[in-house]
């Protein structure tokens, strides 16, 4: 009766937080969707057209200027791909990484050239990355677009987009920083522990906040790792029993959430643990997805319509 008990506390729980979006104008987004594709795409400082076409119609708006804010962040990502061609045109990958590392044998003449690059391409909020270490182009600086429009936000967007953001303005090491890359682990799980904090209190404490789906997903994702665990990083050691570093951070855990969904949740997982003497099985786990991934839901994007307007306008 308990474990059920539980279980209808988790649906009512999760099922409670609506989503808001009254502020949504779809007259304004579908204007500045539209004025956006209007802009001279590939020039390098399209953005700072983008921004002032931003600050134009949404100055004294905020809780339009959220989600204008995000289809702002959106083009700008869409941006990436044809400052990305420049980029390959000008350096191959080979002399980019031999940049990376220092490879004076390889370097020769280029090193001023791509500081150079990346010093006039940082004005318009770009940085060169790569993720496998054989592959570059040109990404996003998570952080460009808020130093600029912060003060047009919401006090509880910008809270949100504030934190979002220290935990993916990340250096060039950046893969100490992601929770996990190639199904492993890559940050503490006390780490862990704090991005799932902030994100359940942010919903707890706004029950309406605008992306209570877009947060709600990074939860799940973050208690994927601590309660499933990853191919390359399990979660039990090898004797099936649940590591001592994941049940002492989640006893702590909803100990002090005791009211929030996700403190909920984390109690609920641990009891049916308890019950199995903190043994992995087969019906915990299906519990875990189950409660993660709900069957039937519907993910869609409230952002959708606006982002293929620029989709459609902008890209070959």
């Amino acid at each position: 009766m308990k474990k059920i008990f539980f279980a209808l506390i988790m649906l009512i729980g999760v099922s409670a937080y609506c989503q808001n979006t009254k502020y949504l104008d779809d007259a304004k987004l579908t204007k500045f969707a539209e004025d956006l594709t209007k802009l001279p795409f590939t020039e390098r400082d399209v953005i700072h057209k983008a921004i002032a076409l931003f600050e134009s119609q949404f100055k004294d708006d905020k809780q339009c200027a959220d989600w204008a804010y995000q289809l702002l962040y959106y083009y700008h990502e869409l941006s990436c791909e044809d400052k990305t061609n420049t980029l390959h045109v000008h350096w191959s990958d080979e002399q980019i990484r031999a940049l990376r590392i220092n490879d004076i044998e390889v370097i020769g003449g280029i090193r001023s050239g791509m500081k150079s690059f990346e010093k006039e391409y940082a004005k318009y909020g770009y940085r060169v990355r790569s993720y496998e270490d054989t592959s570059y182009a040109v990404e996003v600086q998570p952080g460009f677009l808020f130093d600029k429009l912060e003060k047009y936000l919401t006090d509880d967007y910008r809270f949100y987009r504030s934190r979002w953001i220290k935990e993916h303005d990340y250096p060039a090491d950046w893969q100490l920083f992601p929770p996990y890359w190639h199904a492993k682990q890559t940050i503490s799980t006390k780490e862990l522990m704090a991005r799932i904090q902030w994100r359940d209190e942010l919903l707890d404490r706004v029950k309406d906040f605008s992306r209570n789906d877009l947060v709600t997903r990074e939860i799940e994702e973050l208690c994927f790792i601590v309660t499933k665990g990853l191919e390359n990083t399990s979660i039990y050691d090898d004797k099936g029993v649940i590591k001592k570093e994941y049940k002492d951070a989640l006893q702590t855990y909803y100990r002090a959430h005791t009211e929030t969904v996700w403190g909920k949740y984390m109690t609920e997982f641990v009891h049916r643990l308890a019950l199995n003497k903190y043994r992995f099985s087969n019906d915990i786990d299906k519990w875990v997805l189950s409660q993660l991934f709900p069957e039937g839901r519907k993910n869609i994007d409230p952002l959708l319509k606006y982002e293929d307007i620029l989709i459609d306008n902008l890209m070959d």
